[in-house]
């Protein structure tokens, strides 16, 4: 005799078939463990959490000071590239006039306006003291004037060349230059001549051996405004009977 059964068992595959749609979210009892721990550790967040006045004054003294460190060391660094660019300057110039004597078989010179410089058509004040300028001379007619080779070139911004340095040079005579597109008439220039063979013009006089110096600052008239406590200047002097270049650092001229 059979027994009745009001609840019959279904069979495993009935029930796969039945639910295989379904997904199954199988938790690890670790990963679950490390998750609450995390929780845990986290911290409340206060909204009323901010920044005391004592550690904002900190903060600012802090700036401060370091503005008040760094801004003269910034200038400093400022200055020294403008002199090292004006060093380059002046030295290329040297060569570049050297370099022109010996290829055109000519007299070559650098030329430096003063304070007795004046221009047609232009303010002559941004040259003096802050410029140079190559010219050379015509081969085949002396009675020409020089012209210039190249451009004007003018020192960085804050520096400026020694009006006792300029002074001291030699002067060239029969010089015509350019002010933007306007060709100014024959005049004079202190200058650094050189000859043919590439050493210094032997008629000049005195030589200019003792050089160009400049400094950090700026000059009104003849009188230098100096902006750093520098007691020693790049000063580029040179060989009479080579013509080279030679960099050093000298007390002011």
């Amino acid at each position: 005799m059979t027994s009745f059964n009001p609840f019959p068992v279904q069979h495993p595959r009935v029930s796969v078939s039945r639910n295989r749609g379904a997904k199954f979210k199988i938790q690890n009892p670790r990963v679950s463990a490390s998750r609450e721990r995390g929780k845990k550790l986290q911290h409340p967040r206060n909204p009323e959490a901010a920044f005391t006045l004592v550690e904002l004054l900190a903060v600012i003294g802090i700036m401060g000071l370091l503005a008040a460190v760094g801004v003269p060391a910034l200038k400093g660094l400022t200055g020294s590239g403008g002199r090292k660019q004006a060093l380059s300057q002046v030295m290329g110039a040297l060569e570049i006039a050297r370099n022109t004597a010996i290829s055109n078989g000519t007299n070559a010179a650098v030329i430096f306006p003063d304070d007795g410089f004046s221009a047609t058509g232009a303010d002559p004040n941004p040259y003096k003291y802050r410029s140079m300028a190559v010219v050379a001379w015509n081969a085949t007619n002396s009675n020409a004037p020089a012209t210039m080779v190249g451009s004007w070139i003018v020192l960085p911004q804050g520096i400026a060349l020694f009006p006792k340095s300029i002074s001291t040079l030699p002067l060239g005579t029969s010089i015509s230059v350019r002010i933007l597109t306007t060709s100014n008439p024959a005049t004079t220039f202190r200058a650094i001549s050189f000859q043919s063979d590439g050493a210094l013009d032997e008629n000049q006089s005195p030589l200019p051996t003792n050089g160009i110096a400049f400094f950090e600052g700026t000059v009104t008239g003849t009188t230098t405004n100096p902006t750093s406590k520098m007691t020693k200047f790049e000063t580029v002097r040179l060989t009479p009977y080579t013509g080279r270049t030679l960099p050093i650092l000298a007390p002011a001229p």
